[in-house]
């Protein structure tokens, strides 16, 4: 799914935006500028087959008048004796044993004993300075080596890249200097530990009276990294809960609606999920930045609806993580109609504090618009203040920003069918300088939009 400033976009008969899969790539068409106010976010997911791997998923519901239950589970294991991307000697299955869920333990030496072979990169041993070292030869009396070299990163390795052929790359010891590596490759296999991931949950509501609705949910996981080794396995279990409760305040079927909404979420920090839990700009409405620990999310807060005229939510949200966040946050929804009137707000006021950071971020959106037989006219009304700082120097971070942008729009036809629309918006971007947030540019978009 791709996101736009965190909406998701359309894709179907009309669509804004292409995937190619092969290339790993993401095609906007022309119908959908793009442009340097919007934020893209693409939410995906992939499944490395390194191993068999068998999957099951199953479930059942249980119903009566006032009771709703469900039961999943849900696996996936690889068979860690039928790898399909590496074939593991005794001597690496040992390496994965004693590796626990480090995958930087994860390596094995890459040298295998080969004959020579003019058409092949081969390497003989040779002992440089004191430490035994792969040396390039072609000498077919040598005893030679197939070596393949892996990317450790710099001055992690003893090896450089020193020619590049049409056949292979060859590469050089270089000694350390001062107990430092000089180089960026080792002679090492990554080698990949079979998985596990396991699930279940149990989930249902309740109504005790017409008033009072209970939704309830337990899950827990079972992810382990490396079935080869007990290693590590301490963190293996993981559990996460949640409890919803709406009390209904005011019900009349042709007036207003009033109820209390009590919501919590516990996920300790070891539980693991198949997809994400929460909206793809979780960590930006939040300011999220590495939280550690157990996860409590809380909310309360009132819900005012009308069948005809709409609804208008109230809520306050506590969210802590364990060890190095708390967090509250203000939210006010409303969408209301008014014989032609149409009044959409959707705001929040954010307060957090980490151990590297607090915060404040302020969030509005409002859209008024008014009706006609076959025309509307409308203004849409935004701004964000984020003012991030640093505990240690009270200095602002580079997230600090703030806009507002106002907009204008006309259109006639109907809105979902034939129409044509035409608007002006107005925006005036601040960012970070010289530790002030200043402002630093200003656009004007006119538009027409039709179908």
């Amino acid at each position: 799914t791709v996101y736009v400033n965190g909406l998701p976009i359309k894709r179907g008969e009309s669509e804004d935006y292409i995937i190619d899969y092969n290339a790993g790539e993401i095609i906007f068409n022309s119908t959908f500028p793009i442009t340097s106010e919007m934020r893209i976010t693409v939410d995906y997911q992939f499944s490395e087959r390194n191993f068999s791997r068998f999957t099951v998923f199953g479930g059942s519901n249980y119903e009566t008048e006032k009771l709703k239950l469900g039961v999943s589970v849900y696996s996936e294991i690889d068979s860690k004796n039928q790898p399909l991307q590496q074939n593991l000697s005794p001597e690496q299955v040992a390496i994965l044993s004693n590796a626990g869920d480090d995958e930087s333990l994860m390596v094995a030496p890459s040298g295998v004993p080969e004959v020579y072979n003019e058409n092949r990169i081969l390497y003989k041993k040779e002992l440089i300075d004191g430490v035994e070292a792969f040396v390039f030869s072609t000498n077919p009396e040598d005893e030679l080596f197939s070596v393949k070299f892996q990317a450790v990163g710099e001055n992690q390795g003893d090896y450089i890249l020193v020619n590049s052929n049409a056949i292979n790359n060859i590469y050089e010891y270089v000694a350390p200097i001062a107990g430092v590596p000089q180089g960026n490759f080792a002679p090492i296999v990554r080698l990949i530990a079979p998985e596990k991931l396991q699930l279940a949950v149990i989930n249902g509501s309740y109504r005790p009276s017409e008033k009072t609705d209970i939704y309830f949910e337990a899950a827990g996981s079972k992810n382990d990294l490396n079935l080869f080794s007990s290693l590590d396995d301490a963190n293996n279990d993981g559990f996460a809960g949640k409890l919803r409760v709406k009390q209904n305040i005011i019900k009349k079927d042709s007036l207003w609606n009033l109820s209390a909404i009590v919501d919590a979420d516990l996920i300790q920090e070891n539980f693991k999920t198949i997809q994400r839990l929460y909206n793809a700009e979780f960590n930006r409405d939040w300011n999220l930045e590495s939280p550690r620990g157990d996860q409590q999310l809380l909310s309360a807060g009132l819900e005012l609806l009308h069948p005809q005229k709409g609804l208008a939510i109230y809520k306050f949200e506590h969210l802590n993580f364990s060890e190095n966040f708390n967090g509250n946050r203000h939210n006010l929804l409303a969408s209301l109609r008014f014989n032609r009137w149409n009044v959409f707000s959707n705001s929040s006021i954010l307060n957090n504090q980490s151990d590297v950071t607090t915060s404040t971020f302020l969030r509005s959106f409002n859209r008024v618009t008014y009706s006609f037989d076959k025309q509307w006219i409308g203004t849409k009304l935004a701004t964000e203040d984020n003012e991030q700082r640093t505990v240690s120097n009270d200095s602002l971070t580079p997230l600090s920003q703030r806009f507002k942008s106002y907009e204008i729009f006309t259109g006639i036809g109907d809105s979902t069918k034939v129409f044509v629309e035409v608007g002006y918006k107005h925006r005036v971007n601040d960012s970070l300088r010289l530790n002030r947030i200043e402002k630093v540019n200003t656009s004007n978009t006119y538009y027409v939009k039709s179908k």
